[in-house]
Order: structure tokens, then sequence, then C-alpha cells
């Protein structure tokens, strides 16, 4: 009996068994290697680099024989050996991505392969190889209509998922945690479960929220991935990233909160946080009420407090040098902007969006 336990990436890659189910999925791998997968949280890592290697190399050449993966690794490593890299008749006895597969397996860079590949990989692949890992135990639903699908979860949670969008998720969840996956774009409702947190893995990221709604767009061919949070409190963070994460219920990574987003640039894999464009009242209409945006004479810190509950926003500003600063206006329909415009007008202050907040800027305002 094999201790696939211990195996390496590298092994994964040369089992026949592993690269069937992989390729093929037939029953009987399948029924094995998903629930291998699950026993085995410890080798996911391995795992879905073996797969996306495998995957990749399939996308466009036939599949690689053990015995013709160690020939090829044998050439190559008495070449190696000789200090002699010509490999011209080793070509003309396998196929190029075969020769590729050895090349990386005998230098022994397939974790450094699956780091590049992270970020030059085939997007569809990145939703493929998150979604096989739980194979025939998932059910998919494929959005091909022109309008929104709204796809109810296990538990109770709503998508609201667009056209040419893909969403995975498993019949029942986990008793620890809820995932589902991503190819497209989905607004989430998720219900509130402060002990079993829910995962989204939408190409190179993952958000994680305990019950709140948010929208990810992540579609296959789009250069940037973005998550905006419409209420409650998420957590993003890369795929590498999580990796090494310990399951828990804490959210750990890059937090947002209403009006705020990550931008995800998957070419150069960098991720920023910014307000979104049009930043929405985050109270309901009898909060927003009490707060209310009618000033008179009122000091400009109890203006900018009751801008900053009314959208969530966090406003950074100098209370010293404000203090003998106030306001007379009344808003109704104006947006976020709007009223911050002509409040920082009104006491000669200029501000800046810096990591998802404004900060404000000024000389203070005269007692006389």
């Amino acid at each position: 009996m094999k201790d696939y336990k211990e195996y390496t990436v590298t092994e994964f890659v040369l089992d026949d068994s592993f690269r069937r189910w992989v390729l093929k999925n037939l029953p009987t791998d399948s029924s094995f290697w998903e629930k291998w997968v699950l026993e085995n949280p410890s080798k996911n890592e391995s795992v879905t680099q073996a797969r996306a290697f495998i995957l990749k190399m399939n996308q466009t050449h036939e599949l690689l024989s053990e015995n013709e993966l160690k020939q090829a690794i044998s050439s190559l490593s008495e070449a190696r050996n000789r200090e002699e890299v010509f490999v011209r008749p080793l070509l003309n006895r396998i196929s190029w991505w075969k020769q590729a597969a050895a090349a990386v397996v005998v230098l022994g860079v397939l974790g450094a392969f699956y780091t590049v590949y992270q970020s030059k990989i085939n997007p569809t692949v990145v939703y493929e190889v998150r979604k096989s890992q739980l194979g025939t135990q998932l059910v998919e639903v494929i959005n091909d209509d022109k309008v929104e699908k709204l796809v109810s979860l296990p538990d109770g949670s709503q998508v609201r998922l667009s056209p040419l969008s893909r969403l995975s998720y498993p019949k029942t969840f986990a008793s620890t945690v809820r995932e589902v996956y991503l190819s497209g774009e989905g607004f989430f409702n998720v219900t509130k479960n402060p002990q079993k947190p829910f995962l989204v893995y939408a190409n190179e990221l993952v958000t994680k929220v305990l019950g709140t709604s948010f929208l990810i767009r992540a579609f296959d061919k789009a250069d940037k991935v973005e998550v905006i949070v419409k209420t409650g409190k998420v957590a993003v963070y890369s795929v590498k990233e999580e990796v090494s994460k310990t399951p828990t219920t804490e959210l750990t990574g890059t937090i947002l909160t209403p009006n705020q987003q990550i931008v995800f640039d998957r070419k150069v894999e960098n991720m920023e946080k910014k307000l979104v464009s049009i930043p929405t009242p985050v109270l309901a209409i009898a909060e927003q009420t009490k707060v209310g945006l009618s000033f008179s004479n009122t000091p400009v810190e109890q203006a900018l407090d009751a801008l900053s509950q009314k959208y969530g926003i966090p406003i950074v500003f100098d209370k010293n040098i404000l203090k003998a600063c106030e306001i007379s206006a009344e808003f109704a329909d104006e947006s976020f902007y709007e009223q911050l415009d002509l409040i920082c007008k009104a006491i000669g202050a200029t501000y800046q969006v810096v990591d998802a907040q404004i900060v404000i800027q000024g000389k203070g305002c005269s007692t006389n």
C-alpha cells in the first residue's frame, strides 16, 4: 500500500492513479482521491501544485506515462552529470510537454514552476483546480442567461450570480467551514455563523467572512479581481497565503468594511485597498434620520463624524487644529464626495483618500 502522506509533488505527478484522477476523473480514482484529500488537509499544497502542473501540461499535449518520464529524467540527469545539456535526441523521442515535465522534475523546481504558474495560469484552470479537489461532491451552477441567477446555498446564504459566471459548492458544508468557488461575478449575502467561516475562492484571492454581504468580480480573462463590501466585515488574502493559515474563525488578512474594496492586479500580483467610486449609506433610513446631516454653526468635528457614521468610512483629521471650525449646511441628495468637498471648502481644508480612508488637512479656523 502506497503511503501517499509521504508523497512529494513530484511523486504525485508520477503516480498513475493520481494522474488518471486529475485528467479522466474515473469513478474508482475519484472516490479514493476525493476522500484522501479531505482526510489529509496537510497535503493540500502538494496536491494542488501537482494537479496544476498536470492540467497545465495537458492543455495542449497528451498524458505522459511514468516510463517515458523516467526515461526523460534519466537522459537529462546523465547530460547534467556530464555538464552537457544537449537534448536534441531527446526531443526526437518525446513530445515538448514531456520534456518540459521531465526537466522540471530533474531540476527539482516543481515548486518554483507552480509559483510562476500561479501568475501566468489560465484563469479557468485556477477555478477548475480548486473545484476538482472535491469533484463529484460539488454542485456547480452555470449562468448562461443574460440576467442574474439567484443561488441558494445549503446554509441559507444566497448568491446573485451574474451572467457568464460559475459557482461551485458542496451539497453539504463541512462542520467547521463553508467553502465555495467562483469564476465570474457574484453578490453574496452570507448567513451569519461566527463558528463556521464562509470562504470564497475566486482566482488568486480568498475572501473570508462570518456573515455579511459583498460583491466579488473575478472573470476568467480579466486582468483584475475585485472584492467590494456592502455590509459587515470581510478579510481578503491571496491563495498563496492561504496555505500557511491555520483554520480559524478570526478574520486575518486585509480587512474590508462597507464601501471599501480590494483590487488585485493579476499581472503584477499587487493588491490595493481603496474606497469604492460611489459610496452608499450603510445606515438604515431611520438611523440616517437620527444621525442627520443638517448643520447650523455646528463644530466641524461633529459634521465629519456624522458623515463618517452615515457611510461607514473612516475620516481622519487633527481635532486640535480644526476645533474652532464650524459649519452651517443642509445636505439632501448630494453624494458622499460632494458633501465632503463642501465641508472642506467651508473650512479651507483639503482631503486625500489614503488606504481606503479619508485624511483631511487644514490650517484651522480663526476664533474671532
